[in-house]
C-alpha cells in the first residue's frame, strides 16, 4: 500500500512513461489494481527514481504487488457492512457540436474543406487520461459522436475531487448514488464552456453533450438539419410542457414550443440550428423516468421539421402566377448584377493583351527585328496581363518546337504564296500599312474584287494586330437560324463572357407560364442581345481610354497611339440580309466608337456591294467613310509569281501568253492554279479545268438563273455577248453596258455585280502609261464595266462562239423582245383607235367639227411614228428568231447526216444493208424497236 501511494505520488510529479512489461505490474493493472499510469510510474520510480527507491529488489515490488491485490479481492467479498467500492472504467457517449460548419442545403461546398477537423480537434479537447475508441462525424450536421472510456484511475481523480478532504486520505471511496458518467461528461462539457474553441469556417464555438438516447444515424440526402424540431412522447400527453422545457433548455436558447396537432408531443423552435441539432442527437429515443406514486418511463422521438423550406414551398405553388414571375425577374436582375462586371472586365482584358501585343512584337512578318517598348501596368492588371502574355509565350514556344520537329502545323503554302503575290508591290503594301495603322475618326472600308485575299493581306502581309470579327461564322455556319450559336460566334472575339444566352430561355419560360406576357419576336431578341454585347463593348472601351489618357506610357510608339483596332469580316451580299437589322447595327455602331475614337473600326468586303450598302447604312454621308481598294496583279506579273513561288528552275507551272491572260492577276485563281501544280497536275491541265469550272457556272447561271437575283437570263446572255467582244483592260462603257442590256434598270446591273459576274470601275484606273484617255477634270468621272474575272471572260467568249448554245438562248432573247414590242404596239394602236374614233364622230352622230383639232391630228400622226418605230424593231426581233431557228435546223441537219453516216458505216462493218435503204427507222446506237 505504501508502495503503491508512493507511485501514484511519483506519477502526479513525473507524468506518465512507458508501459513496464513485467508480468506482475502488467496482472496488476489488469485487475484495476493499478492505472496504466500508476503502474509505469512505479516502476520508473523504483529503476530510475533519484530518491533512493532503486535500492529495493524488484522482487519485493511484486510480492507487494501480488499482497495488495489479494487483500483488496478479500476486502470485496467479506461482504462488510461498511459500504465501500473500488471505482471502474467507465464508457460513455458524448455529441461534439460545431465541428463542421453545418449545411443546410446541397449547394453549400464548405464541407469540402473541413473534413479533417474532428481529427484535429477533439482530441486536443478532451482531458487527459481519457481514451477515444471511435468517433463517427456528422458533417451535415455539424458535429460528431465520440465514444470514450474513462479508465479507473481518471475516475477515482473525479470521484476524489468532490469529497472532503478526509476522505482523499482514504483508500476506498464510500459507495453513494454517484453517476460517474455524468460526471465525467458534465466536466468535459464544463472545460468547453470556459475555453472557446472555434473550428475551421464554424461561426460558433465547439460544444460537447452527453448522449442520454439512441441516436438515428441516417444518410438521406433529401434531409437537412434545421432549427425546429418535432418532439413525440410516448406514452402520448405523459410529460407536460414545462419538462420539455427543461430537457431541451439545456442544449440552446429556445423560440417557442407549440402542442403538435395531433397531441401526441410538441414543436420546439430553437435559435440557431446547431443547437437544435445537439437536441435531437442527444435525445432521441431517450428513456425518462418521471417522479411520482408510480413511477413511468416516457421515450422521447425526436426529428428535423423543414418549416422554411415546406413553406417556402407553399408560398410558391399555392401563388405560382406571381411568384414565378418573380421569381424570374430575381434570377434576371442577379444575373446583371453578377454577369455584367464579368463581361466588362473580360472585354477590357481582352483589350489589355491586344495592346500588350501590340507593345512586344513587330509591326510586320516581314520587320522581325523592329520591336516596341513593352506597355507598364499598374496593380492587378499588371498580373493579370502578364500572366495573359506568359500564356501566349508558352503556346508560341510549343508550336514552333512542334513544328520544329514535325510534329506541328507547318507554315501553309498559301501563305508563302500571298506574300509572293504582294513581293513586287512593296508601295502599295507601305501605304496601305500606313494607312491602317494611322489614328481615324472615320469607318474604314477596304474592298477589291470577291477573292483577292483582302483579309490575309491586313493579318499576314501588313502585320496589323486587332480584334477580328468574322461574321461569317456567324451568318454562314448555322448561326442564321440558331441564335445560341449566332451569339458565341459575336461574343468569342471580344472574350465577352458569360455570353447572353439565359434571357431567351427566360423569356419563353414567362411566355408559357402566362401566355401573352412576352411580346417580342425572336429576331427582335437576337437583336436586343446583340446590342447588349456591342454596348458592353463600348463601355469597356471607353474605360480603357480612361485608363490609356490617365496612364504615364509612351503610346505614340504603339500604332494609332494605343487606339485598339476591330477588323469586321465576312460580310457579303448574299449573307448581309439574313440577320434582319444586323448589318445596319454593326455599321452604326463602327461608326459612333470611330467618331469617339474609342478604336478604329474596318470592314472588309468585296467591292460588289459594300461602299453602297455601308453608306446606306450610314444615311449617305461619305464623310464618315473612307474606302480603299486592293486591286488586281497585272497579268504579266503572273510569271514572275509562280517563279517566285515554285523557283525559276521548276518547270511544272510554264504557261503560255494565252494562258496567262486567261487566269489574269486574281489571287484567288492564282492560288487555285498553285492548288492544282502542287497535286501534280500540269499547269496546261490545270488552267484547263479553271477554264471549264468558269464555263459550268455560266452555263447554269445561263440555263436555270439565280434565285433572289433582280437580273434575269436573256439580260445575261445580252451581258455575255457584250463582254465577250471587250477585253479585261478596257471594258464596255457603263451607259452603253447599262442600256443595252438592262434598258436603263440600274437595279438589275447592282444585282449582277454583286453575283461577281462583271465588275464595275473608274476608266483611268487601267489607263496605259498614264494616259488619260480623253478625261477631262472639268467633266464626270466614267465608269466601264468588266467581266467578274479573266476566267469568266474566256467562258464569255466560248460559250458565245457555240453555235447552238448560241441560237438557243438567241431564241429565247428574240422572243422576250417580241413579247415586249407587241405589248408596246398594241398599246400604241390602242390609242390610234380611240383617236380614230373621235375624228369618225361626223359618220357616226350625224354632225361635224366647225373647228378641226390640230393637236388630235398631231397626237396621230406621233403615234404612227412610235408604231413604225416599234414595228421596225418587232420586225428585227422577228428576224432574230428566225435565224435563231435556222441556226438550230442546220445544226439539226447536220447532226442527222453525221447520225446516217455513223450508221452506215456501222451497218457496212457488219455486212449488213443500210437502215435507210431497208425502208427502217434509224435509232442511235444502243436504242432497240420493242413492240414495233
Amino acid at each position: 500500500r505504501a508502495m503503491r501511494r508512493f507511485a501514484m505520488a511519483a506519477a502526479s510529479r513525473r507524468g506518465a512513461i512507458a508501459l513496464s512489461r513485467q508480468p506482475a505490474t502488467t496482472a496488476a493493472v489488469r485487475r484495476g489494481l493499478l492505472s496504466p499510469q500508476c503502474g509505469a510510474a512505479t516502476v520508473g520510480a523504483l529503476r530510475g527514481c533519484p530518491r533512493g527507491c532503486a535500492s529495493v529488489p524488484l522482487p519485493e515490488v511484486l510480492a507487494a504487488f501480488e499482497e495488495a491485490a489479494g487483500e483488496e479481492q478479500a476486502f470485496a467479498s467479506s461482504g462488510s457492512s461498511s459500504s465501500t467500492a473500488v471505482p471502474k472504467a467507465t464508457q460513455g457517449v458524448l455529441w461534439f457540436a460545431n465541428i463542421y460548419p453545418t449545411k443546410a442545403n446541397r449547394f453549400d461546398i464548405r464541407g469540402a474543406l473541413t473534413h479533417h477537423n474532428h481529427e484535429v480537434l477533439i482530441p486536443k479537447l478532451l482531458p487527459s487520461g481519457v481514451e477515444i475508441l471511435r468517433m463517427v462525424p456528422r458533417e451535415r450536421e455539424g458535429g460528431a459522436f465520440v465514444y470514450f472510456r474513462a479508465p479507473p484511475s481518471f475516475v477515482l481523480q473525479v470521484l476524489l475531487s468532490g469529497k472532503d478532504a478526509q476522505a482523499k486520505e482514504k483508500r476506498f471511496v464510500p459507495k453513494g448514488d454517484v453517476d460517474i458518467l455524468a460526471k465525467v461528461s458534465d466536466g468535459i462539457c464544463q472545460y468547453l464552456k470556459k475555453h472557446n474553441v472555434r473550428a475551421f469556417l464554424v461561426p460558433l464555438p465547439v460544444r460537447a453533450y452527453r448522449v442520454k438516447g439512441d441516436p438515428y444515424l441516417e444518410e438521406l440526402q433529401s434531409r437537412f438539419p434545421s432549427s425546429r424540431l418535432w418532439v413525440h412522447v410516448d406514452p402520448a400527453g405523459s410529460l407536460p410542457e414545462e419538462e420539455v422545457y427543461q430537457h431541451l433548455r439545456k442544449y440552446g436558447d429556445l423560440l417557442d414550443i407549440t402542442k403538435l396537432d395531433s397531441g401526441k408531443g410538441y414543436s420546439a423552435s430553437y435559435q440557431y440550428v446547431a443547437s437544435a441539432v445537439a437536441a435531437r442527437n442527444c435525445l432521441h429515443r431517450a428513456r425518462l423516468t418521471m417522479p411520482g406514486d408510480r413511477e413511468q418511463e416516457v421515450v422521447l422521438r425526436m426529428g428535423y421539421e423543414p418549416y422554411m423550406r415546406k413553406w417556402m414551398r407553399e408560398a410558391v405553388t399555392s401563388n405560382a402566377r406571381y411568384s414565378v414571375p418573380l421569381l424570374i425577374a430575381f434570377m434576371l436582375g442577379s444575373t446583371y448584377l453578377i454577369c455584367d462586371p464579368i463581361r466588362n472586365y473580360s472585354v477590357q482584358l481582352r483589350i489589355a493583351r491586344l495592346m500588350a501585343e501590340e507593345g512586344v512584337v513587330a509591326q510586320s512578318r516581314t520587320e522581325l527585328g523592329t520591336k516596341q517598348p513593352k506597355v507598364r501596368w499598374d496593380s492587378l492588371w499588371s498580373a493579370v496581363v502578364g500572366l495573359l502574355m506568359y500564356l501566349r509565350k508558352a503556346s508560341d514556344s510549343i508550336d514552333r518546337a512542334s513544328a520544329s520537329v514535325g510534329l506541328g502545323q507547318r507554315k501553309n503554302w498559301r501563305e508563302k504564296l500571298l506574300l509572293d503575290f504582294w513581293a513586287d508591290r512593296d508601295q502599295e503594301v507601305t501605304e496601305l500599312r500606313s494607312w491602317l495603322t494611322d489614328p481615324k475618326d472615320q469607318v474604314m472600308l477596304l474592298t477589291g474584287r470577291r477573292g483577292n485575299g483582302q483579309s490575309a493581306f491586313v493579318r499576314d502581309v501588313c502585320g496589323v494586330r486587332g480584334i477580328y470579327l468574322n461574321v461569317a461564322h456567324m451568318l454562314e455556319a448555322g448561326g442564321s437560324f440558331d441564335d445560341r450559336i449566332f451569339l458565341q460566334q459575336l461574343c468569342k472575339p471580344f472574350s465577352y463572357w458569360p455570353t447572353q444566352g439565359m434571357d431567351r430561355q427566360m423569356t419563353a419560360l414567362l411566355d408559357l407560364i402566362l401566355p401573352g406576357s412576352s411580346k417580342l419576336s425572336r429576331e427582335n431578341e437576337a437583336l436586343v442581345m446583340v446590342q447588349r454585347v456591342l454596348s458592353c463593348v463600348t463601355a469597356a472601351l471607353g474605360r480603357w481610354r480612361i485608363r490609356r489618357l490617365m496612364s504615364t506610357h509612351g503610346w505614340d510608339d504603339l500604332p494609332a497611339s494605343g487606339v485598339p483596332l476591330i477588323v469586321i469580316d465576312g460580310f457579303t451580299a448574299e449573307n448581309k440580309g439574313r440577320r434582319g437589322s444586323f448589318f445596319e447595327s454593326v455599321v452604326t455602331w463602327a461608326a459612333y466608337i470611330s467618331e469617339e475614337q474609342l478604336a478604329r473600326v474596318l470592314f472588309i468586303a468585296d467591292s460588289s456591294f459594300a461602299e453602297p450598302s455601308i453608306l446606306a447604312a450610314l444615311g449617305n454621308r461619305p464623310e464618315r467613310l473612307e474606302v480603299r481598294e486592293l486591286h488586281d496583279a497585272k497579268p504579266a506579273a503572273l510569271a514572275s509569281i509562280l517563279d517566285r513561288h515554285f523557283g525559276e528552275e521548276q518547270k511544272a507551272c510554264r504557261l503560255t501568253d494565252d494562258e496567262i491572260e486567261c487566269i489574269g492577276g486574281r489571287f484567288r485563281d492564282i492560288c487555285a492554279l498553285a492548288e492544282q501544280v502542287h497535286r501534280g497536275t500540269s499547269s496546261s491541265d490545270a488552267v484547263r479545268r479553271l477554264t471549264q469550272g468558269a464555263e459550268s457556272t455560266v452555263r447554269n447561271l445561263l440555263m436555270r438563273g439565280q434565285e433572289g437575283a433582280k437580273w434575269t437570263r436573256p439580260q445575261l446572255w445580252r451581258a455575255v455577248k457584250l463582254l465577250s467582244k471587250a477585253t479585261q483592260e478596257h471594258g464596255v462603257p457603263y451607259d452603253v453596258f447599262l442600256f443595252h442590256v438592262f434598258r436603263g434598270d440600274e437595279a438589275a446591273l447592282q444585282s449582277m455585280k454583286e453575283s461577281n459576274l462583271i465588275a464595275v470601275a473608274p476608266v483611268e484606273l487601267y489607263a496605259h502609261h498614264g494616259a488619260r484617255m480623253g478625261h477631262n477634270r472639268n467633266m464626270a468621272q466614267r465608269h466601264k464595266v468588266l467581266p467578274g474575272s479573266p476566267l469568266f471572260l474566256e467562258a464569255y467568249r466560248r460559250l458565245s462562239m457555240h453555235t447552238g448554245f448560241t441560237a438557243v438562248l438567241d431564241l429565247e432573247v428574240a422572243k422576250e423582245d417580241i413579247k415586249r414590242e407587241q405589248v408596246v404596239l398594241d398599246a400604241y394602236e390602242a390609242e390610234l383607235v380611240k383617236l380614230q374614233e373621235i375624228d369618225d364622230v361626223y359618220h357616226n352622230k350625224r354632225r361635224s367639227l366647225t373647228d378641226p383639232n390640230e393637236a388630235l391630228r398631231m397626237r396621230k400622226v406621233q403615234l404612227l411614228e412610235l408604231i413604225r418605230e416599234s414595228s421596225g424593231r418587232l420586225a428585227v426581233a422577228h428576224q432574230a428568231r428566225i435565224d435563231a431557228v435556222k441556226a438550230l435546223k442546220q445544226r439539226k441537219e447536220i447532226w442527222m447526216t453525221a447520225s446516217k453516216e455513223a450508221s452506215s458505216l456501222q451497218s457496212e462493218d457488219q455486212g449488213l444493208e443500210p437502215a435507210a435503204q431497208s425502208g427502217a427507222i434509224w435509232l442511235p446506237p444502243g436504242f432497240r424497236s420493242v413492240g414495233g
